[in-house]
């Protein structure tokens, strides 16, 4: 049995397969149905752990449901934010590996055995990730939502990851890291990178980037990784999120990250890359709201001519817009303005 830090459990399985969630009981019975079709290698001793974030629905009672076709165990984390979440998967977990993904994905039959064989073949390695691939839901997206949904700006709100069919090693250099849809990790490095609780979804603020922020912790401190190609999971779009509102919402977001990581670590965070500074952290608000201005303009150009670079404009403003407005009386003003692309 591994030793562990204090307050820690031990690792005495192989595999904790650890999804968080909050209120979405019938879309989590999806995800664990999907995983009763999961592909087992022989002899593998594994759990697959849902946490609870506080749940006011039947949440519980769906995942004890089962328990006669799952290794299937319940943790509950009443203190909102998905990293507090994750990082009661981590305290909770008895596997020697993590594989993380989410309640709004369906797992492809071979996800779990991809992982177990790229751990066996690559056991120098802590980090692994594998294909993120968006499903629309509804069958009422826009084409141009159809049509941009795989490419730049647009790929990204998807959460889609798709490095190509062969292994390669991972590398924060080139914007090699998987997302957190779908990722493994090794439990001991993982311990020693928890999830930063002022990243991530919670009920106090909307920030992107809580796992690949302890991914950059866990790989400047040395820890090595692999694409595993073999690994999906298809990532559920619903018809909310397939429209140029969330395409704002969402770049607005990550513009509001990346005036947080500038506040809080100026010169230590997963944007930089191989000691590079990008330009935009040197940004002052008012510089962020004069690009956003001009993205606005050329949005609002480039649409009324049906030309499809309104998508990109639309990203900029939002990040520009979130960039500039971080912690100050204007953040929830300039969030709102999602409402005027809907």
């Amino acid at each position: 049995m591994v030793m562990t830090p204090s307050g820690m459990t031990p690792t005495d399985l192989d595999v904790s397969v650890v999804i968080c969630t909050r209120n979405r009981a019938r879309q989590l019975a999806e995800v664990l149905d999907s995983a009763t079709q999961l592909e087992v290698p022989d002899g593998l001793r594994w759990e697959l752990l849902v946490v609870d974030n506080g749940s006011s629905d039947d949440t519980e009672a769906v995942i004890r449901s089962f328990a006669d076709r799952l290794p299937v165990r319940y943790a509950r984390e009443d203190t909102p934010g998905l990293s507090n979440a994750r990082n009661q998967g981590v305290r909770s977990a008895r596997g020697a590996y993590l594989c993380w993904t989410d309640d709004d994905v369906r797992m492809d039959r071979r996800w779990l055995a991809a992982y177990v064989e790229a751990f066996r073949r690559h056991p120098e390695a802590s980090v692994f990730g594998g294909r993120v691939l968006p499903r629309l839901e509804g069958g009422g997206a826009p084409q141009w939502f159809i049509d941009e949904h795989l490419k730049y700006p647009i790929a990204s709100p998807m959460a889609y990851r798709d490095l190509g069919d062969e292994e390669l090693a991972l590398s924060f250099t080139g914007n090699r890291v998987p997302y957190g849809a779908n990722f493994a990790v090794r439990t001991a490095e993982q311990r020693q990178a928890l999830y930063d609780p002022e990243l991530g979804v919670s009920p106090t603020h909307k920030r992107l980037g809580e796992e690949v922020d302890a991914l950059y912790r866990m790989m400047k401190a040395g820890a090595t990784g692999w694409w595993v190609p073999g690994s999906r999971v298809h990532h559920l779009i619903p018809p909310g999120r397939q429209t140029a509102a969330y395409i704002y919402e969402y770049y607005f977001l990550a513009g509001a990250t990346t005036a947080h990581l500038k506040a809080r670590r100026p010169t230590d965070n997963y944007l930089i890359v191989d000691g590079d500074v990008p330009s935009d952290l040197g940004l002052s608000r008012w510089r962020c709201y004069r690009r956003g201005l001009r993205r606005f303009l050329a949005y609002r150009t480039a649409r009324r001519r049906g030309d499809l670079r309104w998508i990109s404009d639309l990203a900029d403003l939002g990040y520009y817009l979130g960039m500039g407005s971080y912690g100050g009386a204007a953040e929830k003003t300039f969030l709102g303005l999602k409402t005027r692309f809907e």
